[in-house]
């Protein structure tokens, strides 16, 4: 008998430990609307006080719900999409800056992404009988293990990755995986002209034998061609422009001009024909704008005088297609809307490091409590204006319409937003979960202090030790980072800032003044990064080295495909 109920106990454990999950009763009919922007500046809408353009619909939408002035992103595009889908820290899953100074995923040929088996939003909807969706830019793996049909979802309909400079057609900003192996070799002329001269030179005077001399050019010759390969292998190659459907290539490389288009026309089709049949479900649409080099579809190019802006007009006006089509079909009570920006936006081309000009980036000015404030940095630092992000929720009868909040939040917190939104049951692996919960913010947005749901949120840049930590208004800061870079040297004092007066981090506080601070971070720290194992966690997956074979294509000769469905989208543009 005792046998027996040791076999039981075990058993209950182990379904504890995978992460089953269940409710007491049947699902109830509520619904995420989860819609996510790529590098849009916590100033560049409207309802944050831009002056430059107007956003009615982002507007309406935060005229309806909660503003959140201090929700923090993280410096990367996969680590930031990793923390929404799993609330856990992106430095635990190796979403972070690894040796060779990548940050984020350089290669399609690349197999990292998620963790198989790691929970995320997927796969908790999965296990509960409800209906995960998924639209637009992934981010988190181009291999058919890491795609989000692999990863819970019950559909796909968009690309691996994010809108790269590679697959872009405009004279402006045109780039190829070419232009980088010529760009590389500009950079290795020196030293490849250098080596060839020193071997024609050995041979003019007997240095070395023939053989010997035809044997190293060969070598100096397939060190280029490895060159080439691996340029060939990065995101710029356009054949790394991929559009998917479930685990289909469809496109390859894909049409820019009609891309953000269609992925607005198939998200409003869900919400029109499909989605009262898969009540509840998760629909998250991930959008390819603003982020540079600023996707943008015909109607809507030069429509301001800043490519940029004329990218977050069309972010706007799709939010509006979408939220129009879950208030026409009669979704809009009992669906929780969930808008954010994975990163902030990014002043700096991606291959010349160079600043942008003026007309090519928004602002990180934006209006609080009435108040304008200016952040410093972008993406990539660990600065506010590298880390705040603009972030909208609607959920009528929980959240109070037109309502703002200065309470520290992050990414980290949807996840577990979401299982309170639908009562789901705590396992084990939730215990590891780093977010906290919207709950109590939506019942109190002027909750005080700042730090009620975070104490300390940290601020990871690569695997090595914590870059910046954020204590209510206080921020400080253990290593020196720059306006661009997160990552730097281990400073000798902290620097210590007030960033509800001094947002703009200019003018630190005495160290000595906030020595019981330091001490009680330094130890929360040393116990959190104990708990999480991070000190035996020295591994990024941007490292992965890629595989030629791996590099995703349509047919095993050919890398293109074209999509031959003959598309318009007139109703988008005359359906009121």
């Amino acid at each position: 008998m005792k046998n027996v109920f040791l076999c039981l106990f075990c058993l209950s454990t182990l379904q504890e430990v995978t992460n089953s999950r269940h409710f007491n009763q049947n699902p109830p009919k509520l619904n995420v609307l989860l819609l996510i922007a790529d590098d849009l500046g916590i100033g560049d809408l409207s309802c944050y006080g831009n002056k430059n353009i107007t956003t009615p619909n982002l507007d309406l939408l935060a005229a309806e719900g909660i503003r959140f002035n201090r929700m923090y992103s993280f410096p990367s595009d996969s680590g930031s999409m990793s923390a929404i889908l799993t609330g856990r820290q992106p430095r635990k899953l190796g979403f972070v800056k690894g040796i060779q100074d990548w940050t984020d995923f350089w290669s399609p040929a690349q197999s990292g992404g998620l963790i198989p088996g790691e929970m995320n939003l997927g796969r908790l909807f999965s296990v509960n009988h409800m209906n995960p969706f998924y639209s637009g830019k992934w981010g988190l793996g181009f291999q058919p293990d890491t795609i989000p049909t692999s990863n819970g979802f019950l559909s796909f309909y968009g690309t691996p990755t994010s809108h790269t400079v590679g697959c872009t057609r405009t004279k402006e900003n045109n780039f190829s995986d070419t232009n980088l192996f010529w760009q590389k070799m500009a950079e290795c002329a020196p030293i490849i002209l250098s080596l060839a001269a020193m071997l024609l030179i050995s041979k003019y005077h007997s240095v070395i034998k023939l053989r010997a001399c035809i044997l190293l050019m060969c070598l100096l010759v397939t060190g280029v061609g490895l060159l080439r390969v691996f340029c060939w292998m990065t995101i710029y190659n356009r054949n790394a422009c991929i559009f998917m459907e479930n685990n289909v290539i469809m496109e390859q490389p894909y049409h820019e001009d009609n891309l953000s288009l269609r992925l607005t026309k198939n998200t409003v089709h869900f919400f029109n024909y499909r989605a009262k049949n898969y009540m509840p479900f998760l629909y998250i649409m991930s959008f390819l704008q603003p982020k540079f080099p600023h996707l943008r579809s015909p109607p809507f190019k030069n429509k301001t005088k800043s490519s940029y802006y004329d990218a977050v007009l069309e972010l706007d006006w799709s939010v509006g297609k979408i939220l129009q089509a879950l208030e026409k079909n009669n979704m809009k009570n009992n669906t929780l809307v969930i808008f954010v920006s994975d990163n902030a936006q990014s002043y700096s081309h991606p291959i010349t490091k160079l600043p942008l000009p003026s007309h090519q980036h928004g602002s990180n000015s934006f209006t609080a409590n009435k108040m304008i404030t200016k952040l410093r940095g972008e993406k990539g630092s660990n600065m506010e204006g590298g880390l705040r992000v603009p972030a909208i929720m609607r959920l009528p009868g929980k959240i109070k319409s037109n309502t703002e909040t200065n309470v520290v939040a992050s990414l980290i917190d949807i996840y577990p937003t979401i299982l309170d939104y639908y009562n789901i049951e705590r396992t084990m692996q939730d215990r590891s979960v780093d977010g906290k919960s919207l709950y109590p913010v939506f019942d109190n947005p002027s909750m005080f202090p700042s730090s009620s749901l975070h104490d300390q949120l940290y601020h990871y840049c690569d695997t090595g030790p914590v870059g910046a930590v954020i204590v209510g208004n206080l921020k400080i800061f253990f290593r020196n980072g720059t306006e661009t870079d997160c990552s730097g040297p281990l400073l000798e004092t902290p620097l210590i800032f007030n960033i509800s007066s001094d947002p703009e981090e200019l003018h630190p506080l005495p160290v000595k003044a906030h020595m019981p601070l330091l001490y009680h971070i330094k130890a929360s720290l040393k116990k959190y990064e104990m708990t999480a194992n991070l000190h035996q966690m020295k591994f990024s997956q941007y490292d992965e080295i890629p595989n030629p074979f791996d590099f995703p294509c349509n047919d095993l000769l050919d890398c293109t495909k074209t999509y031959d469905q003959d598309e318009t989208f007139n109703a988008l543009f005359h359906d009121n």
